[in-house]
């Protein structure tokens, strides 16, 4: 039982688990637990906690640099994370190239959306003009959504930079009557505000502009990205209402999931199912295409 554990060490997610590897090594008999206050713990039992001790103080003389891994940024790396996500898109659009029918049931016309065709607001986002459209917005992307995983969970936010996304072309057709869009990059800037709002949460308070820097790299960085198909339209507001959005959508996740990591789980397995549940219900129930 846990009660009879010592705790040995306590800290984020990806220090606790070298710990554990460690421990596990040296076959020393360990638990690795969450505490109430967001911190991820090791514990021991009270007649291993010696031999347990001497292996991580080992460990901590040949990686004398461990400890900036509690202040350093993730290493830029592939992730496998954003694959399930942007396969939405890429498969929508596929059939799209195949059946023209889709976009004139998909596409984000701002008539149709006020008069009650909210499905719209999501469909548009799995549809794309031609070819370049698309493979920009899967690269961009991937590389978006890959710092995000870093951060956490992608399953945890992304229902929220999808309802984001949705909400920007909202939005944009209130803004624009004339407003007919379609892209995955909406979905993009959302999950770029999302990002500025992540990194935002995690800086130490020591001042007001320090913390502001990622919402303002973020939006620098939008600007740059901020191109638009092949034929040279750029959905300037569908793109800025998407950023704010999402930046209010990197609020959702509790700030311990940040702070200390967290483990992909069960948890995540089911939110991708269900959003491409969601996915295919929209685009086979409510918006009546049929293929």
């Amino acid at each position: 039982m846990e009660n009879d554990r010592i705790c040995l060490e306590q800290g984020i997610l990806r220090i606790i688990r070298d710990f554990s590897l460690v421990l596990s090594s040296q076959n020393i008999s360990h638990v690795v637990l969450r505490n109430e206050f967001g911190p991820w713990e090791i514990l021991v039992k009270e007649q291993d906690l010696y031999a347990a001790q001497t292996q991580i103080a080992l460990y901590k003389q040949e990686n004398p640099d461990w400890e900036k891994e509690f202040i350093a940024l993730h290493v830029l790396r592939p992730s496998a994370q954003p694959l399930w996500f942007l396969l939405i898109p890429a498969v929508c659009t596929l059939f799209q190239f195949s059946n023209y029918g889709m976009e004139n049931f998909g596409i984000a016309d701002a008539g149709r959306i006020l008069k009650g065709e909210w499905w719209r607001l999501f469909t548009a986002q799995t549809l794309h003009s031609g070819n370049y459209h698309l493979v920009s917005n899967l690269l961009s992307g991937f590389f978006v959504f890959s710092l995000i995983s870093f951060k956490m969970p992608l399953s945890r936010i992304a229902p929220f930079i999808i309802l984001a996304a949705a909400l920007a072309n909202l939005e944009t057709a209130f803004i624009m009557k004339d407003y007919r869009s379609l892209g995955f990059s909406t979905t993009v800037f959302a999950g770029l505000g999302a990002l500025a709002t992540l990194e935002v949460r995690v800086l130490k308070r020591e001042n007001l502009y320090r913390r502001l820097v990622p919402w303002f790299a973020v939006f620098l960085l939008a600007v740059f990205l901020g191109i638009g198909d092949e034929t040279g339209k750029v959905d300037i507001f569908g793109h800025f209402f998407g950023l704010i959005m999402g930046a209010i959508a990197g609020f959702a996740p509790p700030k311990k999931w940040l702070r200390w990591g967290e483990p992909l789980g069960k948890f995540d397995i089911f939110a991708v199912f269900a959003i491409y549940a969601f996915f295919a219900a929209t685009w086979l129930l409510f918006s009546k295409f049929h293929p």
